[in-house]
């Protein structure tokens, strides 16, 4: 058997406390890396192609300017065609301004819908201090312009992937006609736990985004839509939101096997799920109301 001496434990003992005082500090400093950039990873405004994705539009459009909370400035597009059957009211998600979104909100106008698309603060042209009640307070407000221009029967609110954290709240406090989510998560703690599970992300995120909570007060009819191989938002977080929404309210789960988080529009399942809901809730137009000026909606 060997036999150490006392200064050979003393050497130990020294060492392996200069292991763990180090292994400490550098677990001290990667959280205090995610407390203070946290936003750099929940917003990402910029995007590999920064031309002006408004200028290739093909549809017809108009640019938005309102006035926010606290003196913010926020701007959105409206993509416009003759006589919609509805609008979609549609929140992007977390990489890129309406350069990107632009023209992939633009893709809705097939399914028969105006669309009006708003960036986040910081984003494009919109600017103003953030934070999450903030955003809601923006969503409202894009809200409220929407249905100064569509009857709330006829809005759809479209939350994709970070958008999904605004869409629930609003459609929880409005009488939209629809929710539609895609690539959701039930809420960002989630989400940042399986990215990075050795961070206690419930106790400094400072946002937060529970779908999972605000989903139960949501009346209108729900539908989620998520790719079986996400590695952005997993599949499980989706579905999670799913089990508990419809408990609350009509909703349909559209799962697209082998899809990623960015390319659902490319499967015949994720289009056929959306024409179905939109020709269940969003009956295609028949009359112009001349009192109003609005468009009713009917079946043809």
């Amino acid at each position: 058997m060997a036999v150490h001496s006392s200064d050979e434990i003393s050497d130990m003992a020294k060492t392996i406390l200069i292991i763990l005082v180090f292994s400490c500090a550098v677990y001290f400093v990667v959280c205090l890396f995610y407390i203070l950039f946290q936003e750099k990873f929940i917003f990402v405004p910029f995007w590999r192609k920064r031309r002006d994705g408004l200028s290739t539009l093909a549809t017809r459009h108009d640019e938005i300017f309102i006035r926010g909370v606290e003196g913010g400035e926020l701007h959105g597009v409206h993509i416009r065609i003759d006589r919609p059957r509805g609008c979609i009211l549609y929140f992007h998600g977390n990489t890129g301004d309406l350069s990107r979104w632009a023209p992939i909100a633009e893709e809705f106008t097939s399914f028969g819908f105006d669309v009006i698309v708003p960036d986040y603060r910081g984003f494009g042209k919109s600017k103003g201090k953030r934070s999450e009640e903030i955003l809601y307070s923006d969503a409202l407000m894009w809200y409220k312009e929407t249905a100064e221009r569509f009857a709330e029967e006829r809005i759809c609110i479209y939350g994709r992937s970070l958008g999904s954290g605004v869409s629930v709240w609003l459609a929880a406090r409005v009488r939209a006609r629809a929710l539609i989510l895609e690539t959701p998560y039930d809420n960002l703690i989630n989400v940042a736990h399986r990215h990075a599970p050795f961070i206690p992300a419930a106790r400094f995120m400072r946002y937060t985004f529970r779908n999972d909570m605000e989903i139960r007060n949501v009346k209108c009819p729900v539908l989620i839509a998520h790719g079986t191989k996400d590695k952005i938002v997993s599949y499980r977080l989706a579905f999670r939101l799913y089990r508990i929404a419809k408990e609350h309210t009509e909703t349909v789960m559209v799962s697209v096997p082998g899809g990623r988080h960015s390319n659902l529009n490319g499967f015949p399942v994720f289009r056929l799920g959306l024409t179905d809901f939109f020709d269940r809730y969003y009956p295609r137009i028949f009359r112009d109301d001349a009192d109003t000026g609005r468009v009713v909606s009917g079946r043809a």
